[in-house]
């Protein structure tokens, strides 16, 4: 063992001083703009088959990156440069139990026939506390969606996320530019 360690630290200096790739994360390429309109295709797909009762309008809300895509290599720290994922989230608040768990089973059923994975179910009842939710995966795409609602809050809570994609130099910083928040085709009530 004594003679191995020196033997693999040499090699694994070789490497790294050569700019050897083999350490580092690889992420497939992404256009930002179409990883943007793919969350915010979806979640107004999803608030569509929420069907929802009346209720307050949703606050506007952008999508967002998140830098926290892995540069891979002996460092669990560092991000990998130009390389992004997005996040959209939504909420829709004074969701009655009743209407959180029926919308809750819809939504879970409505990802499901669309060939999403269910990859997490948080549904549970305490003796102080009712919790809805799931997360689902997309198998074609890797974007995940997770919808939440407690009895505490009484919101609903919608994600969506696109995975790590290697984006254009200059680009991963983007926000959205556009406020984003379902169309209802209802007047606002309140």
């Amino acid at each position: 063992m004594r003679k191995t360690a020196p033997l693999l630290a040499l090699l694994l200096a070789a490497l790294t001083a050569t700019g050897c790739s083999a350490l580092e994360r690889d992420y497939p390429p992404g256009d930002p703009g179409a990883m943007r309109g793919r969350l915010t295709d979806r979640a107004q797909w999803a608030y569509d088959g929420m069907a929802l009762p009346p209720h307050p309008p949703v606050s506007p809300s952008t999508v967002s990156p998140r830098h926290h895509c892995p540069a891979g290599g002996l460092s669990l720290d560092e991000t990998a440069q130009d390389v992004v994922s997005y996040e959209l989230r939504w909420t829709v608040e004074d969701v009655p139990d009743r209407v959180a768990g029926a919308t809750e089973a819809r939504l879970r059923k409505r990802f499901v026939s669309q060939g999403w994975t269910v990859t997490h179910e948080d549904n549970r009842r305490t003796a102080t506390t009712v919790l809805y939710g799931f997360r689902v995966e997309d198998p074609r795409t890797g974007d995940t969606f997770d919808l939440a609602w407690n009895s505490g809050t009484t919101s609903l809570f919608l994600t969506g996320y696109t995975p790590c994609a290697k984006v254009p130099p200059g680009t991963a910083g983007a926000a959205s530019q556009e406020p984003w928040s379902p169309r209802t085709g209802r007047l606002p009530t309140g």
